[in-house]
């Protein structure tokens, strides 16, 4: 049973190792701030009293080697066991991953305390050194306020990669749109304004045009003919039209002089060839996301109407497994969609409802808010209902529909269901009822996922949407054919 505690994230593994030990003298805490090159470690018992004082060890095999033969000699000399050993560090570093994992490879429990934490408690200290940084990382450790579980694991961990190596393509590609807008307002101010020229932006003529010869006055000189058949070949729905409106708006516009025209245009042009390169890396990864959320649980949050393969992935790859996922309280925290609350005057003052916290997961705040935006307007009619009341009663309802969607996820995700609204979920349902929700639902769940080609591997029956296809066929008798 787990005990009451002031901390509310103390890991059971470190509770149970010193339960286990008896003495916190038979307790070895081996506390690592990790670093690119030389990690600094330190030995100490599970009183704090400092066995051995902070050294470099290198971050290669070599290094490896040599802390564990240190750790074992240490250990034999106070007849500790290796079961009560434990190592732990800051869980911020990138290029400490192989080695903490490395440790885990070789049966070695490995912890990873909160940086932000462990900095308050050396925020007094009027000075940072490598044995006052390992100072605080320890005082987390011996207060068992850590987390001895690996971050992610598996297909969580390739989705995580992915999905965040996504993010980054995202957000340099709109930094490209904004150099290209900074370039066009100089060579054909307007062009980019659907209403004004016409042209969709970055559609495939307006990119075609951006990149070959964009300056109004290159459009007003070219041939009437040949802009339509350039509009035609690259998908504008009336090229005459369009064609007719970006010449006439060019000629009603000042644009930059003759003598810069070339340097600028030559510019747009590179800026363009790299737009298109992030544009089609960005499309592939969305296919390669695709693979991993197939095999994993958060597959069935593809089954809410608003929700796609990329909203389903950013939501999965942060969560993790549901099966090993904390508490919904702390994961609705964790994503900072919950507002900070202040009372004071006793139990029965006054509680403030302030805004929500800036510490959180800002990666999984962003796809859950995302997700509660779609539901909210092209979701399923009890969610649109439950959006706009929200909407109307004042509230922020982003965040309110992204707490209620972060049940959902999870529920689903645990229950290896699809989403079911709410008159269906009771079990008198006749079974023709929810037959004909799932044939109705069938073709929008097979889209998404065909559209990123893994249609055959998300229904493969070895995976979460194949193994409940082949339930509900037999089930309820309804063929749902890929």
């Amino acid at each position: 049973m787990k005990k009451r505690t002031i901390y509310t994230n103390q890991s059971q593994e470190l509770l149970g190792l010193f339960e286990q030990a008896g003495s916190s003298a038979k307790v070895m805490c081996v506390p690592i701030d990790y670093a690119k090159k030389d990690h600094v470690v330190m030995f100490c018992n599970g009183y704090g009293d400092i066995v051995r004082k902070p050294f470099s060890v290198k971050n290669s095999p070599g290094g490896l080697k040599y802390l564990i033969d240190q750790v074992t000699r240490s250990c034999r000399h106070r007849r500790i066991k290796k079961e009560h050993v434990f190592f732990g560090g800051e869980d911020a570093n990138s290029y400490a991953e192989n080695f903490a994992s490395a440790l885990r490879s070789k049966g070695w429990l490995v912890a990873h305390v909160n940086a932000r934490d462990a900095k308050k408690q050396r925020q007094n200290l009027q000075a940072s050194t490598d044995r006052l940084d390992l100072m605080g990382i320890a005082t987390m450790l011996l207060n068992r306020r850590a987390n001895c579980s690996a971050a992610q694991t598996g297909i969580y961990r390739n989705l995580r990669t992915l999905v965040r190596h996504r993010k980054k393509l995202v957000v340099l590609k709109t930094e490209v749109r904004n150099r290209v807008h900074a370039v066009i307002d100089r060579l054909f101010p307007g062009f980019l304004n659907e209403k004004k020229s016409g042209i969709t932006p970055f559609s495939n003529s307006s990119l075609y045009l951006m990149e070959n010869s964009c300056s109004a006055q290159q459009i007003r000189r070219r041939r009437r003919s040949t802009l339509c058949n350039i509009l035609k070949r690259y998908g504008t729905a009336d090229p005459e039209a369009t064609a007719d409106k970006l010449q006439s708006y060019a000629a009603q516009v000042l644009t930059t002089q003759n003598q810069y025209a070339a340097t600028l245009q030559l510019s747009l042009s590179h800026h363009i060839k790299l737009y298109r390169c992030l544009l089609e890396n960005t499309e592939q990864l969305e296919k390669e996301i695709a693979l991993p959320l197939a095999q994993s649980q958060g597959a069935f949050l593809t089954s809410i109407k608003g929700i796609g393969i990329v909203l389903a992935a950013g939501v999965t790859a942060e969560i993790g497994s549901p099966f090993e996922q904390r508490p919904l309280n702390n994961l609705t925290s964790y994503s900072g969609i919950i507002p900070r609350v202040k009372q004071s005057g006793g139990p029965n003052g006054q509680a403030h409802t302030g805004r929500v916290s800036k510490r959180s997961n800002h990666l999984l705040k962003d796809s859950v808010v995302q997700s509660a935006f779609h539901i909210g307007r092209f979701g399923p009619k009890e969610l649109i209902v439950d959006y706009r009341r929200r909407k109307a009663a004042g509230q922020h309802a982003d965040f309110g529909m992204g707490r209620r969607f972060l049940r959902m996820a999870i529920s689903l995700m645990k229950t290896s269901q699809i989403y079911l609204p709410p008159h269906l979920r009771n079990d008198q349902v006749r079974a023709q009822e929810r037959a004909g929700y799932y044939l109705s639902v069938w073709p929008q769940l097979r889209d998404k996922w065909n559209k990123v080609d893994a249609l055959k591997v998300a229904f493969a029956k070895y995976n979460p949407l194949g193994q409940w296809r082949h339930v509900a066929q037999e089930l309820y008798g309804i063929k749902l054919k890929l």
